[in-house]
């Protein structure tokens, strides 16, 4: 009954005692109003002001909101029972409470270590299928002399055997040397993208995804086309003008795609969208883009087998900055006593 838990600036924390919750709050460690508190006796998370005796009472103490977006953590109360009939949370104000990097990377973190079996498995299953379709590609280039062959390669007007172009399209059409192998890589990358954001959201909102999430993007495929060809314009004008014009760009808008699929957005929608949730987030997402490079340069240095945990936590750690800009470091959160991340409520997530 003595335990308790309290989650500040993006990090859930305890169990501590009533004393040691009540240090925090006299050494102004513990924020009143943004600061959450919870222990078994309670139903709910609630502002740590809430609190009866933790803070002395003042008529300068800013009032807290009398509604709580959170369920019932694992408790005396039924865990399942208050995980399900939970409100869902609530969009925060566009960058009301702007992201924490290093509270994305620890959350990307967890969630990788959560889920590593299942993210190297699809990791494999992404990388073979985009080898296989890079080397049709190439086959299909080889065989309509659409690759740049050396002159020793084969005869002189001679279009090569089906064994001959096979072989050239598996080692230079999987890289992308020829004009339809390039097409398929990036048509395939687009594809691909939309059933990516989708497992990453669902990991951040705890929800199940399987390998055929990974192929679940075809009805959005037009327009997400669409908006990857408008975006990469974008940016690249503004790389040219100067290269920060692309990188603020690249940052206002990169969170498209997460809208398309999360919220079925159109193009031109969710890249207002984007737009709206980056306010006042933008440097932090340079700095986590950064961080991202850190921990991938990190798992090269790892004999490369690092990268296999890296490359799934540098993406992880930009949906879950997503979530971040949507509904505040609540969504980096568990229940206390449990991996049940805290936007795994009854109905949803509210926008």
């Amino acid at each position: 009954m003595d335990q308790w838990y309290y989650a500040r600036e993006g990090n859930q924390n305890g169990p501590i005692s009533r004393g040691q919750l009540a240090s925090l709050a006299a050494n102004g460690s513990l924020d009143p109003v943004k600061d959450l508190v919870w222990n078994s006796s309670m139903k709910d998370w609630k502002p740590a002001g809430e609190i009866e005796g933790l803070f002395i009472k003042s008529a300068n103490l800013p009032l807290a909101d009398p509604s709580n977006p959170y369920a019932t953590p694992a408790s005396a109360w039924n865990p399942e029972t208050q995980v399900a009939t939970g409100e869902a949370l609530t969009e925060i104000v566009p960058g009301s409470e702007p992201i924490d990097v290093m509270a994305c990377l620890k959350r990307a973190f967890e969630l990788t270590k959560r889920n590593f079996g299942m993210l190297l498995l699809l990791t494999i299953i992404y990388l073979g299928v985009a080898i296989a379709v890079g080397a049709i590609g190439g086959f299909l280039d080889a065989a309509a002399g659409l690759t740049i062959q050396p002159a020793t390669t084969f005869e002189e007007g001679s279009p090569g055997s089906i064994e001959e172009n096979f072989s050239k399209g598996f080692s230079e059409g999987a890289t992308g040397g020829g004009l339809i192998s390039s097409i398929l890589n990036q048509f395939l990358s687009v594809f691909l993208s939309l059933g990516v954001a989708r497992i990453g959201l669902n990991i951040v909102s705890g929800r199940e995804f399987t390998v055929g999430t990974l192929f679940s993007g075809g009805a959005k495929f037009l327009p997400a086309l669409g908006a990857t060809i408008l975006y990469f314009l974008m940016v690249v004008t503004g790389i040219v003008l100067l290269i920060v014009p692309g990188i603020y760009l690249a940052l206002r808008y990169g969170q498209f795609i997460n809208g398309m699929v999360d919220r079925d957005l159109g193009v031109i929608d969710s890249f207002k969208y984007s737009s709206s949730i980056t306010t006042n987030n933008r440097g932090s997402l340079l700095g986590l883009a950064f961080m991202g490079l850190l921990v991938m340069l990190a798992g090269v240095m790892a004999f490369c087998v690092g990268l296999f945990f890296a490359m799934p936590m540098a993406w992880l750690s930009w949906i879950v900055a997503y979530r971040w800009m949507q509904y505040g470091h609540r969504a980096t959160l568990d229940h206390p006593g449990t991996k049940t991340p805290m936007l795994m409520q009854n109905g949803g997530l509210k926008s």
